[in-house]
């Protein structure tokens, strides 16, 4: 068999690995409806068709979100909380592939690249209110600009697949921007010419989404901030999961972008570029998301994949070459993460609280069967949601 084919067929039996673990983790959540967004999201797409697509949400457009919906509502009302649940485990699967291949393009140990993409679908971060849910492919897509755009030299991608990354992003998440920083930083440093025509495309993708973000808040005159509860410290009886997502993440990050400001050690080597770019770009993430909306799960996932990707990678590059101490700190930070997608590996009760989707549109389809002139009253696990008769039955 050719390269490649041996390449496919290893990347489709990692999809599947990947897939199987996805799954084990919304096992309680199946057929059920994040709180956030709701089914109200896809309300928006049986009601306006194809123009949701440009309709914006918390004053952001988020077009590959909403491409979704116009996919799960092609099939019947009661199966929309398991195709959504569904969505979320392929695209969590596929990106955790990418992130695998892309690490594999840096550093030939196979361990380290499925470690990493493993990551992706374990993140404990992710049990909060993420998994199982589809309405997230906006950080999936961050983290896929994020590492395409940190990758050395040797191992970029082309220009243009580059540029197409980034712009999805920029259509779906406002924060993607802030995956510009290994640009911005190559710029300053001079390392990188912006006369060259790859770093022009790339750029002009990063600039064509954030003026339609832009100009989707603008028009929307919304605020900045999508939710209107914000907190900023933690609160008393946060619990380890609160604990360990806000503050481990962060400083892993920034305590690999403050050692490569720091002079030679031998006894703790600085970081490649690469683990740079990702530290910098994921703690600048965080600081940024946590000053517009505060403590938020939701904004952990992607700074603490970054985080366990540096680490990973730093310690196969380094451990040899590292003192004892540092050694200790590496060794305990993959242990502690490992723990931690065990014990927040299942779905949390944000997710799985609330009734079956599928068994209240039985129901509802029941009694409209009765009576199609009936308003029906369908549970969330919270709030409601009010459904004429004839919806329901035309929907299902």
């Amino acid at each position: 068999m050719s390269r490649k084919t041996v390449a496919v067929i290893q990347g489709m039996v990692l999809y599947i690995i990947y897939v199987a673990i996805g799954l084990g983790r919304i096992q309680v959540s199946f057929d059920r409806l994040p709180v956030d967004p709701g089914y109200e999201f896809f309300e928006d797409t049986y009601k306006h068709g194809f123009s949701a697509l440009v309709k914006t949400e918390g004053g952001y457009l988020d077009t590959p979100r909403r491409l979704i919906a116009e996919i799960v509502t092609l099939f019947p009302l009661r199966q929309t909380g398991n195709v959504g649940s569904l969505i979320w485990l392929l695209m969590v699967s596929a990106t955790a592939v990418f992130v695998a291949s892309m690490v594999k393009r840096i550093h030939p140990s196979k361990v380290l690249s499925i470690a990493c993409g493993a990551c992706v679908v374990l993140a404990p971060s992710a049990s909060e209110s993420q998994i199982g849910n589809q309405s997230v492919v906006k950080w999936f897509l961050i983290l896929v600009a994020i590492v395409v755009v940190s990758l050395p030299e040797d191992h970029q991608l082309s220009g243009r697949a580059t540029a197409i990354l980034v712009l999805l992003s920029g259509v779906s998440n406002p924060m993607t921007f802030l995956a510009a920083i290994p640009l911005g930083l190559s710029l300053l440093q001079r390392t990188l010419n912006l006369k060259d025509s790859r770093t022009r495309l790339i750029l002009g993708a990063f600039i064509i989404g954030f003026v339609i973000q832009l100009v989707s808040w603008k028009t929307t005159g919304v605020g900045v901030q999508k939710y209107e509860t914000r907190t900023y410290s933690l609160w008393p009886g946060a619990g380890a999961f609160w604990y360990y997502n806000f503050i481990i993440p962060p400083l892993t990050c920034a305590a690999f972008v403050l050692r490569s400001m720091l002079p030679e050690w031998s006894w703790w080597p600085k970081p490649s570029r690469f683990v740079l770019d990702i530290s910098l770009t994921g703690l600048v993430l965080f600081l940024v998301t946590y000053g517009l909306s505060g403590i938020g799960d939701r904004y952990f996932v992607v700074p603490q994949i970054l985080a366990f990707i540096v680490v990973a990678i730093y310690t196969v590059q380094h451990f040899e070459g590292t003192g004892l101490i540092l050694r200790a700190l590496l060794t305990g930070s993959i242990i502690i993460f490992c723990l931690a997608s065990v014990r927040w590996y299942d779905a949390g009760w944000f997710l799985a609280d609330g009734p079956k989707w599928s068994e209240q549109v039985d129901a509802a389809i029941t009694k409209c069967e009765a009576d199609s002139t009936l308003v029906i009253k369908l549970e969330q696990a919270l709030g409601t949601t009010d459904l004429p008769c004839s919806a329901i039955l035309s929907r299902s």
